[in-house]
C-alpha cells in the first residue's frame, strides 16, 4: 500500500474544500498583487505586475498572469489586470498585461477559462465567458456575456464576439461576430442561431422567433443595413424586442465590421 503524503492531502484541501484564501508555497505572487478572500492559487503559477483577483476565484497549477504583452521591444509590465469573481483558470493558461501604462485587461465575474487557454493584451472577457483548451484570443478582443468559444477557437485584434456567441473548434474570427449566433469554419461562418444557450438564458419562444427572423435576413437574404432596420421597423414583433436592438446596435457600432458570410453560401456553391 503507498502511503498517503500528508502535506499533499493538506494542500488538496486547502485547495477544494476550505473556504479560506490559499496560495500554494510554489506558487510566486509579486508585491503589487491583491488577492481577496476565498482565493485559491495552485502549484507553481507566477502572477506578477499590478493585478487584482476578487473572492471566490481558483487558478489551478503552472497559471502565468501578468507577464508583458507579447509585442516586439516591450520589456515591462503595463496597465492592469483584472480579475473578477468565482472564475476558473485551468491548467497552463496564460492572461497577458497591457501594452499600455494606462490600459487593461479584464476577466469578468464566472468565466471558465480551460487548460492552454491564452488571454492576449487589453483583452476583456465579460461576465459568464467560456474558453475551452487552447483558445487564442488576440490583443484587444472583447467578448460579451456568456460567449462560449470552443476548442483551438482564435481571434484577431481588436475583434468582439457577442453575447450568447459560440464559436465552434479550431474557427478563427477576422470580424466581429455578431450576439446570439454560432460561427464555424475558418474565417468564422455565420451557422445558426446559437438556440440551446439561448433556451437555457430563459428567452422566450418570442424573443428567439424574433432573432430567428432577424438573422435570416441578415444573413441569407443579406439584406442591406439600412434596409434591414427599415424592415424591423414595420414589423412590431421586431421593433420592440431587446434582443433584436441588441444585435442591430452590435452590428451598427462594429469597428472591424461583420463578416456576412454562411455556411450556406459553401453550400450553394
Amino acid at each position: 500500500m503507498i502511503e498517503k503524503n500528508s502535506k499533499a492531502s493538506l494542500n488538496e484541501e486547502a485547495f477544494f474544500n476550505s473556504p479560506e484564501t490559499f496560495i500554494h508555497p510554489t506558487a510566486l505572487i509579486s508585491e503589487n498583487v491583491i488577492i481577496e478572500d476565498g482565493v485559491k492559487v495552485g502549484p507553481f503559477c507566477i502572477i506578477t505586475g499590478n493585478v487584482r483577483i476578487e473572492s471566490g476565484t481558483r487558478i489551478f497549477a503552472h497559471v502565468a498572469i501578468g507577464y508583458p504583452a507579447q509585442v516586439t521591444g516591450l520589456k515591462e509590465s503595463l496597465g492592469t489586470i483584472h480579475i473578477k469573481k468565482n472564475c476558473e483558470i485551468r491548467e497552463f493558461v496564460t492572461i497577458h498585461a497591457s501594452r499600455y501604462k494606462d490600459g487593461k485587461t479584464v476577466i469578468g465575474n464566472n468565466c471558465y477559462l480551460m487548460n492552454y487557454a491564452h488571454v492576449s493584451h487589453d483583452v476583456t472577457l465579460e461576465d459568464n465567458v467560456t474558453l475551452i483548451n487552447n483558445v487564442s484570443l488576440g490583443g484587444h478582443t472583447h467578448v460579451q456575456r456568456n460567449a462560449f468559444l470552443m476548442a483551438y477557437a482564435a481571434t484577431h485584434q481588436f475583434c468582439k464576439v457577442g453575447a450568447f456567441t459560440a464559436v465552434a473548434p479550431f474557427s478563427g474570427a477576422r470580424q466581429d461576430l455578431p450576439p446570439f449566433c454560432l460561427f464555424n469554419g475558418q474565417p468564422g461562418k455565420f451557422a445558426g442561431l446559437n438556440a440551446v444557450a439561448l433556451k437555457r438564458a430563459g428567452l422566450s419562444g418570442n424573443n428567439i422567433n424574433a432573432l430567428k427572423k432577424v438573422t435570416h435576413l441578415f444573413y441569407q437574404e443579406k439584406l442591406p443595413f439600412a434596409i434591414l432596420e427599415q424592415r424591423i421597423q414595420e414589423d412590431d414583433t421586431l421593433v420592440n424586442d431587446s434582443y433584436v436592438q441588441e444585435f442591430l446596435t452590435f452590428v451598427s457600432s462594429s469597428d472591424r465590421g461583420v463578416s456576412r458570410k454562411t455556411i450556406f453560401d459553401a453550400r450553394k456553391e
